[in-house]
């Protein structure tokens, strides 16, 4: 385990000051294709991530088998760095989502806004038939992490909280960008726009880091490759998983 640790260590400290580069470059950029199943059948879904002027933005698109946009969901966060003893780390505050969604070929949306000022989520709602405009405000606890539900594969990585939870589970708020579509879409979860959930490393076996985020009543496992690419995701509760294409 010891020996494990330590290599998990070394590649994920020479990925944080690497990340720390690609910030102040503005070069990283990727576009990775995978495959997703429910309850209702099987889709494909395709992840743009990209850091642009300090910021990380996300594109998620869920596609049917003849290509019909079903699903958007657009996410900005803010990078920084902050200092841990003498090394520097990233960090990552949500700033702004736009979440699209296609029930009977109506358009629903939500917008959300991090009003860092309030330490509030602006939330405006549209849906058909009349699509005026909804507004709530969440008041967001307090804590010193948290991650937009679509970005959680990066937020997790570029913060380096993946070595840090191969040691000790370490807590961390999850913003549902897809509020409140995602009360729709996921049975037995919290009705709140934010959770606090728990990420802890659970094993490692065919070169893969297998993580669980435990979310209070259900857990959602993550993994990645020995390079600490994310390649698969299953939330078994709610007969989900996203698997990444092979040849990707």
């Amino acid at each position: 385990m010891r020996l494990l640790f330590f290599y998990f260590l070394v590649i994920s400290c020479a990925h944080n000051a690497a990340m720390i580069e690609d910030i102040k470059d503005q070069s990283h950029n990727e576009k990775n294709f995978f495959t997703y199943e429910d309850y209702s059948g099987q889709y494909t879904v395709t992840r743009e991530i990209k850091v642009q002027a300090s910021k990380l933005i996300s594109r998620v698109l869920i596609l049917s088998s003849a290509g019909v946009e079903l699903e958007n969901q657009v996410a900005v966060s803010k990078f920084g760095t902050i200092s841990s003893g003498k090394q520097k780390r990233v960090a990552i505050l949500p700033e702004a989502s736009h979440f699209k969604v296609w029930y009977n070929k109506k358009l629903f949306e939500s917008k959300i806004n991090v009003n860092k000022k309030n330490r509030t989520l602006d939330i405006e709602i549209i849906k058909p038939p009349d699509k005026i405009p909804k507004q709530e405000i969440y008041k967001l606890p307090k804590g010193s992490t948290f991650c937009y539900y679509s970005q959680l594969p990066e937020c997790l990585k570029m913060q380096n909280l993946l070595v840090v939870a191969a040691k000790k589970p370490i807590p961390l708020y999850i913003i549902w960008d897809n509020y409140p579509f995602n009360l729709e879409q996921y049975q037995g979860i919290s009705s709140e726009p934010v959770v606090l959930g728990n990420l802890s490393l659970s094993k490692y076996d065919n070169n893969e880091f297998k993580y669980i985020v435990d979310i209070g009543n259900q857990v959602i496992f993550y993994h990645y490759d020995k390079s600490l690419n994310f390649i698969k995701m299953f939330w078994v509760s709610q007969g989900i998983s996203l698997v990444k294409q092979l040849g990707e």
